[in-house]
């Protein structure tokens, strides 16, 4: 019985530890983004993937039928797709920041290829996610 006991506590110091350091990495996260003013800088991406992505446009002219995901037509989109739009362009976006990265002189040495495979793969998936949703809108 006194084992179990052992165990028990082991496995729930571990657990708390856990917790109480993504709680204290959340926290710090949160107060180092607004004192240094990260939230402004985070809006405006979010705002530039936003009208990147053509939010504007489907929400100045929006179709009748919002079920379409890609819209079958040139002129008009959807909420949705402009949810995946925005998507493929923040894939796109993370992409180039990993490449950036990659060749930064402070980034460890064995992270460095690391970084530059992610970006080649996230560049990848943008390229083919973008030119699957210009073949669904009937652009080729």
């Amino acid at each position: 019985m006194r084992g179990d006991f052992v165990l028990r506590e082991a496995l729930e110091s571990a657990y708390s530890r856990t917790i109480g350091a993504l709680g204290g990495a959340a926290a710090s996260l949160g107060s180092s983004v607004a004192r240094r003013g990260g939230w402004m800088q985070a809006l405006y991406v979010t705002i530039m993937v936003a009208v990147m992505a053509g939010f504007v446009n489907a929400l100045v002219y929006p179709v009748p039928n919002q079920t379409y995901i890609p819209y079958p037509g040139t002129a008009a989109e959807t909420i949705p797709e402009a949810i995946v739009n925005s998507f493929i362009v923040a894939v796109g976006g993370a992409g180039i920041y990993l490449a950036y990265l990659s060749g930064r002189q402070t980034t460890p040495s064995r992270s460095v290829n690391l970084y530059l495979g992610l970006a080649l793969l996230f560049l990848v998936v943008f390229v083919f996610a973008g030119i699957d949703m210009a073949i669904l809108k009937g652009f080729g």
